[in-house]
């Protein structure tokens, strides 16, 4: 718990993790409905439309109607998006690596492999957040990008 409070605590200070999740959503699954990134994410729809509407002021992700719902709009991400997606990812792995640099490979290896069983294993349990939960898998937006699925590899 030491591990998690801290890592979120020096997290939150740069970034909103709430609105991290929302933009890798709408990466991988824009131009998106509101109400499917808080399907998704296991979000209220007023807390969506607050970071929907914080993220379209700092430029990450534009709206437009939908084209087949007239209630409702798409957001989809911008160029400025992808790169905030960009630098969150480089600045997690440069903090990451920077933490582990003196460790030997094997206990890079072994980390790594209890870390995926131990997120297999909560996913297995169930997300009790109310989140949907799959088995197995990360966030969408990483699997999307790669980054889940190479790890459960290299494991």
């Amino acid at each position: 718990m030491e591990l998690i409070d801290q890592g979120h605590r020096r997290i939150s200070r740069r970034l909103d993790l709430a609105r991290v999740r929302v933009l890798g959503t709408v990466a991988v699954l824009g131009p998106v409905r509101p109400s499917t990134i808080a399907t998704e994410l296991g979000l209220t729809a007023s807390a969506t439309s607050r970071h929907l509407a914080a993220l379209e002021r700092a430029g990450h992700l534009a709206v437009e109607p939908d084209p087949h719902d007239s209630r409702t709009f798409l957001a989809r991400l911008t160029e400025n998006g992808q790169a905030e997606i960009n630098t969150t990812v480089q600045a997690g792995a440069a903090v990451f690596a920077d933490v582990i640099s003196d460790w030997p490979d094997a206990d890079v290896s072994t980390a790594l492999t209890l870390i995926t069983r131990l997120n297999q294993a909560w996913a297995h349990r169930g997300d009790t957040s109310g989140a949907k939960s799959r088995p197995g898998t990360g966030p969408r937006w990483l699997r999307a990008r790669g980054r889940v699925n190479s790890q459960e590899e290299e494991a």
